[in-house]
């Protein structure tokens, strides 16, 4: 056993069970995190949901894949129960049934999977991986992070962004969103141990809801999502040669001096939330992770977006797959194309 203090990131995705009348029944064990203005961080959800089936499953179930639906925004203030449904228990094979309740509704649902661990390999020579991109990490640059940006205590996890491979392509589909990704601190758990799957659960929900806007270049969000914490421009990673750097306005402080004619996206939430994990015997992460995101499909306000997930050293640790519903205005355009003598009729 260690006495090292959990890490911002184990703290946030801890469970516990709600009363010994009800051990499949699980609640959170501190205030939910809400790094914006409106509902909490989709990936505590996530991660809490998978926390609490994981801690139903026999010693030596690992998660193989979990397969999630967003049905309302939660609040920070209200606890969440998670009540766990043993759907099926098998020899290879078990899976679990999650509704996360808040305010007596559901507001997200997750049907979990988990394999026994396998002690040889059984897969008989079928194997194969995604190669880990060509995108270098500076470990001089990050090595005092926490420091030189202020990032508070409190934040679960870091990323800094290697911008977009072929980002000056006039197809959407054809481009790639690169980021470096770890938690905050020390984990206090051996490497692979579920606590690790349930904190990269929790922060593969980091930059799905910007992926499709960023496609098309637009940057503006009337709400950033949460992909960095950094307070200024200089703090973000500066792009490869191969890379278009991603524009954040809202970390620019001169942002929305004068007139701005850019298109903003007014809204925008997950729908659903799909992750399988792979080879995560050695997974760390508070050790950098390569994430690629890229969009296959976008129309009638929905979008459909890929991330893989890679250690430094090449091991692809998990494919995700998110649906997520935007609504997009120019009201900058609007604002500047009205006749003032139109104005007093309120159109």
């Amino acid at each position: 056993m260690t006495n090292m203090k959990p890490s911002p990131i184990e703290s946030h995705i801890q469970v516990a069970p709600f009363s010994e009348s009800h051990p499949d029944v699980f609640k959170n064990q501190q205030k939910l995190w809400r790094p914006g203005s409106r509902g909490i961080f989709g990936g505590i959800a996530i991660a809490q949901s998978l926390r609490s089936a994981q801690l139903t499953a026999s010693n030596g179930f690992d998660v193989h894949s979990m397969h999630c639906s967003f049905l309302s925004a939660g609040n920070a203030e209200d606890l969440i129960e998670y009540r766990v449904e043993r759907v099926r228990d098998g020899r290879s094979y078990c899976t679990r049934f999650v509704r996360a309740i808040q305010g007596n509704r559901p507001i997200f649902l997750a049907t979990i999977s988990f394999t026994l661990r396998q002690s040889r390999d059984m897969s008989r020579g079928m194997a194969h991986s995604a190669s880990l991109p060509a995108v270098m990490l500076d470990e001089d640059e990050v090595a005092d992070l926490g420091q030189s940006c202020k990032i508070s205590s409190a934040t679960p996890y870091i990323n800094k962004s290697a911008g977009v491979l072929r980002g000056t392509s006039r197809n959407p589909q054809d481009k790639r969103s690169h980021q470096w990704i770890r938690a905050q601190g020390k984990i206090s758990v051996p490497p692979g141990d579920p606590i690790h799957l349930a904190a990269l659960a929790f922060m593969s929900d980091s930059y799905f809801l910007a992926a499709v806007p960023h496609s098309h270049e637009i940057w503006d969000f009337v709400e950033a999502p949460v992909t960095e914490f950094y307070s200024t421009k200089k703090d973000l990673f500066t792009s490869p040669m191969t890379h278009t750097a991603i524009r954040r306005p809202h970390l620019e402080t001169e942002h929305k001096k004068g007139v701005n004619v850019s298109p903003k996206v007014a809204m925008m939430v997950s729908l659903d939330h799909t992750i399988y994990f792979h080879g995560v015997e050695r997974l760390r992460v508070d050790e950098w992770l390569l994430c690629e995101v890229n969009t296959s499909w976008a129309g009638n306000g929905r979008g459909l977006v890929h991330q893989k997930i890679w250690t430094k050293d090449g091991v692809l640790v998990a494919t995700c797959i998110q649906e997520v519903s935007f609504l997009s205005f120019l009201h900058e355009w609007i604002a500047m194309l009205t006749v003032p003598g139109n104005r007093e009729t309120g159109e």
